[in-house]
Protein backbone atom coordinates (compact mmCIF):
# COMPACT_ATOMS: atom_id res chain seq x y z
CA UNK A 1 0.00 0.00 0.00
CA UNK A 2 1.12 3.57 -0.69
CA UNK A 3 -0.14 7.03 0.10
CA UNK A 4 0.44 10.18 -1.91
CA UNK A 5 1.33 13.71 -0.78
CA UNK A 6 1.73 16.58 -3.25
CA UNK A 7 3.03 14.33 -5.98
CA UNK A 8 5.30 12.25 -3.73
CA UNK A 9 4.38 8.63 -3.05
CA UNK A 10 5.32 6.91 0.21
CA UNK A 11 4.78 3.28 1.31
CA UNK A 12 2.37 3.06 4.24
CA UNK A 13 3.76 2.80 7.74
CA UNK A 14 3.42 -0.35 9.86
CA UNK A 15 2.55 -0.28 13.57
CA UNK A 16 2.79 -2.96 16.25
CA UNK A 17 2.26 -2.90 20.02
CA UNK A 18 4.03 -5.27 22.39
CA UNK A 19 2.73 -7.21 25.34
CA UNK A 20 3.84 -6.22 28.85
CA UNK A 21 6.73 -8.69 28.90
CA UNK A 22 8.17 -7.85 25.50
CA UNK A 23 10.20 -4.85 26.66
CA UNK A 24 12.48 -7.07 28.74
CA UNK A 25 13.90 -8.52 25.52
CA UNK A 26 14.72 -5.16 23.93
CA UNK A 27 17.75 -2.96 24.65
CA UNK A 28 17.21 0.05 26.88
CA UNK A 29 20.62 1.65 26.34
CA UNK A 30 23.54 1.73 28.74
CA UNK A 31 22.35 4.23 31.32
CA UNK A 32 19.71 2.06 32.96
CA UNK A 33 22.05 -0.89 33.45
CA UNK A 34 24.27 1.19 35.74
CA UNK A 35 21.39 1.70 38.17
CA UNK A 36 19.88 -0.75 40.66
CA UNK A 37 17.19 -2.66 38.80
CA UNK A 38 13.64 -2.55 40.11
CA UNK A 39 10.61 -4.32 38.78
CA UNK A 40 8.63 -1.68 36.92
CA UNK A 41 5.83 -1.57 34.40
CA UNK A 42 6.98 -1.65 30.79
CA UNK A 43 5.50 -0.76 27.45
CA UNK A 44 6.84 -1.45 23.96
CA UNK A 45 5.65 -0.33 20.55
CA UNK A 46 7.16 -0.38 17.07
CA UNK A 47 6.62 1.60 13.90
CA UNK A 48 8.12 1.09 10.46
CA UNK A 49 8.47 4.19 8.30
CA UNK A 50 9.76 4.53 4.70
CA UNK A 51 12.59 6.91 5.56
CA UNK A 52 16.31 6.40 6.26
CA UNK A 53 17.72 5.95 9.75
CA UNK A 54 19.61 9.25 9.72
CA UNK A 55 16.53 11.34 8.98
CA UNK A 56 14.37 9.46 11.49
CA UNK A 57 16.93 9.68 14.30
CA UNK A 58 17.59 13.38 13.63
CA UNK A 59 13.87 14.15 13.94
CA UNK A 60 13.51 12.48 17.34
CA UNK A 61 16.83 13.76 18.71
CA UNK A 62 15.90 17.39 18.00
CA UNK A 63 13.97 18.55 21.10
CA UNK A 64 12.22 21.28 19.11
CA UNK A 65 10.13 18.53 17.50
CA UNK A 66 8.68 17.41 20.83
CA UNK A 67 5.80 19.93 20.89
CA UNK A 68 4.99 19.01 17.27
CA UNK A 69 4.30 15.42 18.34
CA UNK A 70 1.77 16.41 21.01
CA UNK A 71 -1.96 17.12 20.48
CA UNK A 72 -2.67 20.79 19.78
CA UNK A 73 -5.04 21.10 22.76
CA UNK A 74 -2.14 20.38 25.14
CA UNK A 75 -0.36 23.55 23.95
CA UNK A 76 2.97 21.91 24.75
CA UNK A 77 5.95 24.22 24.88
CA UNK A 78 9.62 24.08 25.80
CA UNK A 79 10.17 26.43 28.75
CA UNK A 80 13.92 25.90 29.02
CA UNK A 81 16.57 23.86 27.24
CA UNK A 82 20.08 22.95 28.36
CA UNK A 83 21.47 21.36 25.23
CA UNK A 84 24.56 19.17 25.33
CA UNK A 85 25.51 18.43 21.69
CA UNK A 86 26.82 14.89 21.10
CA UNK A 87 30.58 14.59 21.31
CA UNK A 88 32.48 14.44 18.05
CA UNK A 89 29.35 14.83 15.94
CA UNK A 90 28.11 17.37 13.44
CA UNK A 91 24.53 17.41 14.77
CA UNK A 92 24.37 20.60 16.89
CA UNK A 93 20.57 20.37 17.22
CA UNK A 94 20.62 16.88 18.77
CA UNK A 95 20.02 16.56 22.51
CA UNK A 96 23.07 14.52 23.54
CA UNK A 97 23.74 12.83 26.86
CA UNK A 98 23.29 15.29 29.73
CA UNK A 99 20.78 17.55 27.96
CA UNK A 100 17.86 18.78 30.06
CA UNK A 101 14.50 19.73 28.57
CA UNK A 102 11.77 21.44 30.59
CA UNK A 103 8.31 21.07 29.02
CA UNK A 104 4.94 22.37 30.13
CA UNK A 105 1.52 21.29 28.86
CA UNK A 106 -2.19 21.15 29.66
CA UNK A 107 -3.25 17.74 31.04
CA UNK A 108 -6.81 18.17 29.75
CA UNK A 109 -8.35 20.59 27.22
CA UNK A 110 -8.78 24.19 28.46
CA UNK A 111 -7.32 23.33 31.88
CA UNK A 112 -5.94 26.60 33.34
CA UNK A 113 -2.98 24.97 35.13
CA UNK A 114 -0.03 23.68 33.13
CA UNK A 115 1.96 20.63 34.22
CA UNK A 116 5.76 20.66 33.96
CA UNK A 117 8.03 17.82 32.90
CA UNK A 118 11.80 17.97 33.25
CA UNK A 119 13.53 15.33 31.11
CA UNK A 120 17.19 14.32 31.19
CA UNK A 121 18.85 12.62 28.21
CA UNK A 122 20.86 9.93 29.99
CA UNK A 123 21.95 7.82 27.01
CA UNK A 124 22.72 8.65 23.37
CA UNK A 125 24.30 6.65 20.52
CA UNK A 126 24.14 8.41 17.16
CA UNK A 127 21.70 6.83 14.68
CA UNK A 128 21.03 3.93 17.05
CA UNK A 129 19.23 5.01 20.23
CA UNK A 130 18.77 7.63 22.91
CA UNK A 131 16.92 7.57 26.23
CA UNK A 132 15.21 10.27 28.26
CA UNK A 133 14.42 10.00 31.95
CA UNK A 134 11.88 12.04 33.87
CA UNK A 135 13.56 14.09 36.60
CA UNK A 136 10.33 15.73 37.73
CA UNK A 137 6.89 15.28 36.23
CA UNK A 138 3.51 13.56 36.41
CA UNK A 139 4.76 9.96 36.61
CA UNK A 140 6.19 8.16 39.59
CA UNK A 141 8.94 6.99 37.24
CA UNK A 142 9.48 7.31 33.49
CA UNK A 143 12.34 6.29 31.20
CA UNK A 144 11.77 6.20 27.46
CA UNK A 145 14.26 4.75 24.98
CA UNK A 146 13.97 5.34 21.24
CA UNK A 147 15.75 2.76 19.07
CA UNK A 148 16.11 2.95 15.29
CA UNK A 149 17.27 0.29 12.86
CA UNK A 150 17.41 0.17 9.06
CA UNK A 151 14.89 -2.34 7.71
CA UNK A 152 13.36 -3.02 4.30
CA UNK A 153 9.73 -4.08 3.97
CA UNK A 154 7.83 -4.91 0.81
CA UNK A 155 10.80 -3.94 -1.31
CA UNK A 156 11.03 -0.47 0.25
CA UNK A 157 13.92 0.74 2.39
CA UNK A 158 13.00 2.27 5.71
CA UNK A 159 13.51 2.35 9.45
CA UNK A 160 12.05 0.37 12.33
CA UNK A 161 11.42 2.65 15.33
CA UNK A 162 11.09 0.90 18.68
CA UNK A 163 9.87 2.74 21.78
CA UNK A 164 10.60 1.08 25.12
CA UNK A 165 9.14 2.70 28.23
CA UNK A 166 9.75 1.70 31.85
CA UNK A 167 7.31 3.55 34.09
CA UNK A 168 5.31 3.78 37.28
CA UNK A 169 2.08 5.66 37.87
CA UNK A 170 2.17 8.22 40.71
CA UNK A 171 0.12 6.06 43.09
CA UNK A 172 2.80 3.93 44.76
CA UNK A 173 1.79 0.31 45.24
CA UNK A 174 -1.43 0.86 43.30
CA UNK A 175 0.53 1.52 40.08
CA UNK A 176 -0.21 -1.95 38.72
CA UNK A 177 -3.92 -1.62 39.41
CA UNK A 178 -4.03 1.80 37.74
CA UNK A 179 -2.29 0.30 34.71
CA UNK A 180 -4.92 -2.43 34.39
CA UNK A 181 -7.82 -0.04 34.94
CA UNK A 182 -6.95 2.17 32.00
CA UNK A 183 -3.43 3.45 32.35
CA UNK A 184 -1.92 1.14 29.73
CA UNK A 185 -4.76 1.87 27.31
CA UNK A 186 -4.01 5.57 27.72
CA UNK A 187 -0.35 4.94 26.86
CA UNK A 188 -1.35 3.01 23.75
CA UNK A 189 -3.52 5.90 22.61
CA UNK A 190 -0.76 8.45 23.28
CA UNK A 191 1.81 6.50 21.28
CA UNK A 192 -0.59 5.74 18.46
CA UNK A 193 -1.19 9.48 18.10
CA UNK A 194 2.55 10.18 18.25
CA UNK A 195 3.27 7.58 15.58
CA UNK A 196 0.68 8.94 13.16
CA UNK A 197 1.73 12.52 13.82
CA UNK A 198 5.41 11.62 13.35
CA UNK A 199 4.68 10.08 9.96
CA UNK A 200 2.66 13.12 8.86
CA UNK A 201 5.37 15.53 9.97
CA UNK A 202 8.20 13.58 8.39
CA UNK A 203 6.37 13.34 5.07
CA UNK A 204 5.61 17.08 5.23
CA UNK A 205 9.25 17.92 5.96
CA UNK A 206 10.53 15.69 3.15
CA UNK A 207 8.12 17.25 0.63
CA UNK A 208 9.08 20.76 1.79
CA UNK A 209 12.78 20.00 1.24
CA UNK A 210 12.30 18.40 -2.18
Amino acid sequence: METQSKGRRFPDAVYTFGMPGDAAMIGRGDGVEKQPRKQRLSFTTEQWVPFPVGRVFAFFADPMNLPRLMPAWQATRIDSLELQPPRGGDRPHDAGRGSRILLSFRPVPFFPIRLRWLALIDDYVLDHHFCDMQVTGPFGYWRHCHLVKAEARGGADGTRVTDVVDYEWPVGRLSGAMDVLGGRLQLRQIFRYRQRQFLRLLRKDVVALS
